[in-house]
């Protein structure tokens, strides 16, 4: 079959016409990963980050203070004992806290079926880090709402799967000059909260204790900073 060639085409010489389609080629590919560049570069301009799973960096325990039946569950955070608080809006808003082991806070009487807790530092102190886990009675949804200092339309709200037959921990970050003020957590699609535990908190106010290993390393490096000097002075 005689193939017709545009004009365009007849203007063309033999090897321009065979660079053509390289050239096509390149530029779908440039446009793609201008695509990707803007994509990317949009969601790491996002005001508050939420992960499924644990970044512990920065953070601390908090330490809870045993209670039954309360309406604020306390606890302390970092080097300076900043003071945190929990609170529930669900049922009786009555809360209990168990310091032991996986440092739990779970519904009190009239609340046993926990589906709303808010936890931040007092005074409105903020952070830049916060870790939980969500253990969950029954399957469904969590919706995280995050409020605090420079957040975009002043908080940050999204909902995110949990799970009633494993762990479900979530590390929530706030970047780009953001700080936190306090964290609600509440129960959607059928989720029921058992309780919520191993809370952590960090960045912002919160003057974390360096870890063991870390102290470590910088014992480390600090004797070996004086060993080099002895051996300058010698010399």
């Amino acid at each position: 079959m005689e193939q017709r060639l545009t004009r365009e085409q007849k203007e063309l010489g033999p090897s321009q016409m065979r660079i053509m389609p390289q050239i096509v080629h390149r530029i779908t590919i440039s446009l793609a990963l201008l695509i990707v560049v803007l994509t990317v570069g949009a969601t790491a301009k996002a005001d508050i980050v939420v992960v499924t799973g644990v970044n512990n960096q920065g953070t601390d325990n908090v330490l809870l203070n045993p209670a039954t039946n309360v309406t604020t569950v306390t606890g302390t955070v970092g080097q300076n004992n900043l003071l945190v608080n929990f609170t529930s809006t669900s049922g009786s808003g009555l809360l209990n806290a168990n310091p032991s082991g996986q440092a739990t806070v779970s519904g009190g009487t009239g609340n046993t079926a926990l589906t709303q807790l808010t936890f931040g530092l007092a005074s409105n102190a903020t952070f830049t880090r916060a870790v939980f886990n969500i253990n969950a009675a029954t399957s469904g949804s969590v919706l995280i709402h995050v409020e605090g200092v420079n957040i975009n339309g002043g908080f940050f709200e999204d909902d995110f799967t949990v799970d009633a037959n494993g762990q479900n921990f979530f590390t929530v970050t706030a970047i780009n000059g953001q700080f936190m003020t306090s964290i609600s957590l509440t129960a959607i699609s059928g989720a029921v909260f058992e309780d919520v535990r191993q809370v952590r908190l960090g960045g912002g106010a919160v003057v974390t204790v360096p870890e063991p290993t870390s102290m470590l390393l910088l014992g480390t490096g600090i004797m070996g900073l004086a060993g080099a000097m002895r051996r300058r002075l010698k010399k």
